[in-house]
């Protein structure tokens, strides 16, 4: 195990993150998803920098919350696998089903973009879903795979909002310029909004809805807010919320996903549900 500091530029300022990085080798590259519209998953490393408060992965993967963005670990041999199981497994692959392959460390490592040079061999679909710009400088390879899909997660539009739920990620203005470049290229995009979060105003979500509407990105993906343990704590302690009850508010959260839908409506924008 080694540590990296990395210099993660938010929403305007920049801040000293300590991460302990370790190898986590894996026994398969491509596991089966359970994703609707995913046949397969590929996931290059374990833990995410991005730090997002609403994050389900840890509880789904059985890691604790309080270390999953400062305790990241990388599949070293992951490409060597994928190469050897690309010969046999077929079907779509859903590049970042738990982690973000675009965070911080990708950078370093490059190995989202060694797994993307060993799929364009191949005649397997993609779909990557990132929080980050960073996706921009593998657009080429991306591109040149069969059918290929990008989701990039804009929960708010909000800068300050956004700084707190999700400290460790780009900025909501570098996720929509690289989501008005994807689409540019003709490479079929969404935006996630995922989670929606039942403590921000109807004002607010118009806002963001019409940023992703002059991106030219056309589809809109919603995510309901999923209660996991340690989640209300993380958003009492980081001060983004005050009260208990209203992260967990089912009939607010129902009003405001159907506010969304109506919006995308009245924007033209086409509505999907995720999972």
């Amino acid at each position: 195990m080694f540590d990296l500091d990395f210099f993660i530029d938010g929403s305007g300022r920049k801040d000293e993150i300590k991460v302990k990085v370790y190898e986590a080798k894996c026994s398969v590259a491509l596991p089966k998803s359970s994703l609707p519209g995913l046949d397969l998953a590929l996931n290059p490393y374990v833990g995410c920098e991005h730090g997002c408060l609403y994050c389900f992965a840890p509880d789904i993967v059985k890691r604790p919350r309080e270390t999953w963005a400062t305790e990241v670990g990388y599949r070293s041999n992951i490409p060597v696998l994928l190469n050897k199981e690309l010969r046999t497994k077929r079907g779509t692959i859903g590049i970042g089903t738990v982690t973000d392959p675009y965070q911080p460390l990708e950078k370093v490592l490059l190995l989202t973009r060694k797994c993307l040079m060993e799929i364009v061999r191949h005649d397997n679909p993609i779909s990557v879903q990132t929080k980050s710009d960073l996706v921009l400088r593998d657009i080429e390879l991306i591109s040149s795979s069969a059918r290929p899909e990008v989701g990039i997660t804009i929960t708010t539009s909000d800068e300050s909002l956004a700084l707190k739920v999700e400290p460790g990620a780009p900025s909501p203005r570098r996720r929509l310029e690289a989501l008005s470049k994807i689409s540019e290229q003709g490479i079929n995009c969404y935006a996630m909004i995922g989670p929606v979060l039942p403590f921000v105003g109807e004002e607010e979500v118009t806002s963001t809805l019409e940023a992703i509407g002059s991106t030219g990105c056309r589809r809109v993906m919603v995510d309901r807010l999923r209660m996991r343990p340690g989640l209300e704590e993380a958003f009492l302690g980081s001060k983004v919320v005050w009260t208990t009850g209203c992260l967990t508010d089912t009939v607010r959260m129902g009003t405001l996903s159907r506010y969304v839908r109506d919006e995308c409506v009245r924007m033209g924008l086409k509505f999907e549900t995720a999972f």
